[in-house]
């Protein structure tokens, strides 16, 4: 009778186990892409890259001159970018997805994007993540963009003067 329930408790808690161990990992994904937005926030580039694979690669979909075009480079540029942002940058992500399989992990997350302060576009953030052993690395950030009908999560209101913002 005691090897039963002891049997039984070992079945039971083997098949808790990949739940709470996948929540962990959301909770990691999660963590890795605050961080991103954490070092756009503050201009620190190192806590952007920290959580970028090399080659890593930043695709979006440009609407600014003329038809829909896709444009793929490396995270390096924009990277650069946040450097010299002087804390201009602030994009608020929300309602985020993540979804894990075993050392692969993907986000899907509507965002907000202000520049000094005022909103300047939206959309939806899709990033790709992989783990490596020690922790989850962004291989692939990918976002949409809009202007106009924007939420604003901070309550701050949209610059409608700014049609260049990024």
């Amino acid at each position: 009778m005691r090897c039963g329930v002891a049997m039984s408790l070992l079945i039971i808690g083997a098949a808790t186990l990949p739940g709470e161990l996948r929540g962990q990992d959301e909770a990691g994904a999660l963590a890795a892409i605050e961080q991103i937005f954490e070092g756009m926030r503050t201009a620190n580039p190192d806590m952007v890259q920290a959580v970028f694979a090399p080659d890593a690669r930043f695709a979006m979909l440009d609407t600014r001159n003329g038809p829909v075009s896709i444009q793929v480079q490396g995270v390096d540029r924009w990277i650069d970018g946040i450097a010299n942002s002087a804390g201009s940058w602030n994009e608020q992500i929300y309602d985020v997805e993540v979804r894990v399989d075993g050392a692969m992990a993907s986000a899907w997350t509507p965002y907000t994007f202000y520049l000094d302060g005022a909103v300047a576009h939206c959309g939806i953030n899709s990033i790709e993540l992989l783990h490596d052993g020690e922790g989850w690395m962004v291989t692939q950030l990918s976002d949409t963009r809009r202007r106009g009908e924007c939420p604003d999560p901070l309550g701050v209101g949209q610059d409608p003067s700014d049609q260049t913002a990024l």
